[in-house]
């Protein structure tokens, strides 16, 4: 009898250009939101629809759904279908996108798959609504079911959803992050924010750098990258001319108990136009803090 434990092998689903992945919990089973790259051979992003994938064990995926710009306010095709989130409340699905670098919009749905409508018509943030690129939404629900959007380049800011969740409730606010760095060094962060709380403990990430407050508006205390080269297998090392830490665009997700960090991965790619995702086990430190993570090619299963 075989009694090999199954594990998700990383990258998942590897050379179908699976990357910034969002991960949500539904019933007990994970639904993937991502964007698209759509070629081996790019030499740009080419981006042209956005994915989603659900899997009832992180092993076995199911392709549920391909979202196209033609189905929202945008009305035609683009190849700048950049990075999603997604967020229930009140039995509702919302689905936030952004169209390219300059605008995030939002689709709502009866369930976490669609079918998909855009209650809009125009985009939930638009272009000048504040000092930085609008891109990049990541979502959060408190544990008063008070919902956030955390978007923004190199600055981020955030704002409370109405309860309706396609209009904001306040002005985006501007985050103070103390000391803080990202793959481009020392006083530089990324795009790529994301919000996720333990034990009283906010997170806000930038790809695998993240920050710690006690406040979900912070300041946010930076506290390093949760992605290190010796925690690396080799065959996944990435030998370009970016840093191990580029691009590492993922979430932070709990199921049964485990926490679990997905990202972007090129180490098999060799392509930061093509991108892979991996899955790593979370852990974190009595302070609070988080362990690097270890992405091997075993990756992880479920408790």
């Amino acid at each position: 009898m075989n009694t090999q434990r199954q594990t998700s092998g990383n990258p998942i689903m590897p050379g179908i250009g699976l990357c910034d992945p969002h991960i949500r919990i539904y019933n007990d089973r994970a639904y993937l939101y991502a964007t698209h790259d759509k070629s081996a051979q790019s030499e740009r992003f080419i981006m042209e629809d956005w994915w989603i994938w659900s899997t009832p064990d992180l092993i076995n995926w199911q392709h549920e759904c391909t979202i196209r710009p033609e189905e929202t306010y945008y009305a035609k095709p683009d190849t700048e279908c950049w990075a999603v989130d997604a967020m229930e409340r009140n039995g509702k699905h919302y689905f936030y996108f952004s169209r390219g670098p300059a605008n995030i919009g939002v689709l709502e749905a009866d369930t976490p798959i669609g079918p998909w409508r855009d209650p809009l018509g125009k985009p939930i943030l638009a272009e000048g609504a504040v000092d930085t690129m609008i891109r990049d939404p990541g979502l959060f629900k408190d544990d008063d079911g008070t919902c956030y959007i955390v978007f923004g380049t190199m600055q981020f800011y955030i704002a409370r959803l109405n309860e309706d969740m396609i209009s904001l409730a306040e002005t985006p606010r501007l985050i103070t992050i103390n000391n803080p760095e990202g793959p481009y060094g020392k006083g530089k962060m990324d795009d790529k924010p994301y919000l996720h709380k333990r034990d009283g403990i906010y997170y806000l990430s930038w790809g695998c750098y993240y920050g710690m407050s006690d406040s979900v508006y912070g300041d946010y205390d930076c506290r390093g990258s949760i992605v290190q080269k010796d925690r690396i297998t080799p065959s996944l090392h990435y030998r370009g001319e970016r840093n191990i830490d580029f691009d590492r665009h993922g979430s932070f997700f709990e199921w049964r108990g485990q926490w679990y960090f997905i990202c972007n991965e090129m180490g098999r790619t060799q392509n930061v136009f093509f991108r892979d995702s991996s899955i790593s086990y979370v852990n974190y430190l009595p302070n609070g803090r988080i362990e690097p993570v270890n992405i091997t090619e075993e990756g992880v299963s479920l408790p």
